[in-house]
Parts: C-alpha cells; structure tokens; sequence
C-alpha cells in the first residue's frame, strides 16, 4: 500500500521566527568565531556553500516569521491524501471504514450532538473493533 496525493504546509509563525532568529546567530558565529584566513581552500568553499544555504534559509523564515505579512511558499493546508492498496483488499476497506467512522464521531462531537463521555466511549468502541487483520 502507499499514500498517494498532495500535502501542502506551511511552518507556524512562531517556529518560522525562531528558525529566523537561529539563522542569525549561526551566521553570527561563523563571521566572528571562524578565522577564515588560516582555513584551506576546501574549507573556503564550504563554509561560502554553507554560508549562502544558511542565508536562503534565513530569508525564507524571515519571510514567513511574525515580522513579514509575506509568505514565500503555500498559504493553505491541504491535507489531500488517499490511502492506495491491492483491488479489493479487505484490509485496506476495513482500515478505511474504521478512518470514517472515527471522522463521522469526531464530527458529532465537535458540532457537539456527543458529550466528551459518549464521543469516548464510541472512539474506543470503533478503536477496539476489527480491523480485518
């Protein structure tokens, strides 16, 4: 079996910061702490690919941090995915009833036609039924 589909996400504002704020301080040390005049020309030429990632990285969560209204990547969570397995395989129907079942009970409980006990008692219901394993 293998999921197949599309995924878009995009960090958080806070963790988008703190990547912004640790980006600057690794360029920080490098610029201050590394003495770039005794280092041999491999070195170099990695700490400039390191340097320019770090960078690219940097301005990607600055871009995405709470001190930008821009975002560089996507705006929505699309969480598109399908579960693909073998025709007709038992498993894979059964796995799929018990994903909406749980789906149609969380549902009742957030438009709140289940108390916290009754929504519960019905996960952990459909939790411990057959899975067709």
């Amino acid at each position: 079996m293998k999921i197949e589909g599309k995924s878009q996400t995009k960090d958080s504002k806070y963790n988008a910061t703190i990547g912004f704020i640790v980006s600057i301080g690794m360029l920080l040390v490098v610029f201050m702490a590394i003495d770039f005049s005794t280092m041999p020309a491999f070195g170099k030429v990695f700490m400039i690919l390191w340097i320019f990632v770090v960078a690219a990285q940097g301005y990607q969560a600055y871009r995405n941090s709470i001190f930008s209204n821009n975002s560089l990547h996507q705006k929505v969570t699309d969480h598109n995915l399908n579960l693909k397995g073998e025709a007709g395989s038992a498993v894979s129907r059964a796995n799929n009833d018990h994903a909406d079942r749980l789906i149609k009970v969380e549902q009742l409980y957030n438009d709140g036609l289940l108390s916290r006990e009754e929504y519960l008692a019905k996960r952990k219901d459909i939790l411990d039924g057959d899975w067709g394993s």
